[in-house]
């Protein structure tokens, strides 16, 4: 399939026109603990965290790519329309990745996908903080931080073939930025997303069941860590006892025998 500038669903909650951001879709989506219709906080490009995602030690199980390629995946703005390397799960759609910071405290407010719209699309998200050797048996049963539920819209390009699929695809109707409840995601060091589930249909062959992703970016606020002590040093307060003796000393120094 030739990759098309549609949606194969529209889908969208507050307002769509989000301008001077780059995206044309938010959305918050949280099962299990609610659905928010207070209108997000909007984000802008200045609070990306790709400075402070420890990019050396992003890991992901069940990778098809090398994982050279996972750390593209965070883009820098000029290369945000890049569709490759194209990250894929490897043997069916659940991939769980594993995101650290660099030296620091995050609090996180959103984050922004681009995924395959058609037959690769992710659809039930888990997010899990602070919780480094998570493997998938954990994020099962574990109780997520947070659930995100994306929307099936996405680049419409199914075709590996990179005669097929463009290098880039200039167009920000399938960046889908999802927010968080800003009151539970602070003090983060580290984040695991587990994408649990996709988009799926009766007439899909086994080639169908990986998941695609083509961006991943953060936003939130970043808090150095203070690595150096504080000393703190105090002056003795002065004992009067002291000066009692040193003028004793003084008089008995300075007493003169007669002749």
């Amino acid at each position: 399939m030739s990759c098309e500038n549609e949606h194969y669903h529209s889908h969208s909650h507050g307002d769509d026109g989000d301008e001077g951001h780059g995206h044309g879709h938010s959305h918050s989506h949280s099962h299990g603990h609610g659905h928010s219709h207070i209108a997000p906080i909007a984000t802008h490009e200045s609070q990306s965290l790709l400075s402070k995602i420890d990019l050396d030690h992003v890991t992901a199980l069940n990778l098809e790519n090398d994982p050279e390629e996972l750390r593209q995946l965070f883009k820098s703005a000029d290369k945000k329309y890049n569709l490759h390397p194209v990250i894929k799960s490897d043997a069916d759609y659940e991939l769980l990745i594993h995101i650290p910071f660099i030296d620091g405290s995050i609090k996180l407010f959103s984050l922004i996908l681009r995924t395959n719209g058609d037959k690769h699309c992710p659809k039930s998200i888990k997010i899990f903080k602070n919780d480094k050797s998570m493997d998938f048996a954990e994020a099962e049963v574990k109780k997520p931080d947070f659930i995100i539920e994306h929307p099936q819209i996405g680049v419409m390009c199914n075709d590996e073939d990179h005669d097929i699929m463009p290098e880039k695809l200039i167009t920000d109707d399938d960046f889908i930025e999802h927010y968080f409840p800003r009151h539970k995601f602070t003090g983060i060091h580290h984040l695991t997303i587990y994408i649990e589930s996709k988009y799926s249909d009766e007439d899909e062959d086994e080639d169908d069941e990986n998941v695609w992703l083509h961006y991943l970016e953060l936003r939130g606020e970043f808090t150095a860590l203070n690595k150096n002590p504080v000393v703190a040093i105090y002056e003795k307060a002065a004992n009067p006892a002291d000066h009692k003796v040193k003028s004793v000393l003084e008089d008995t120094n300075n007493f003169t025998l007669g002749n």
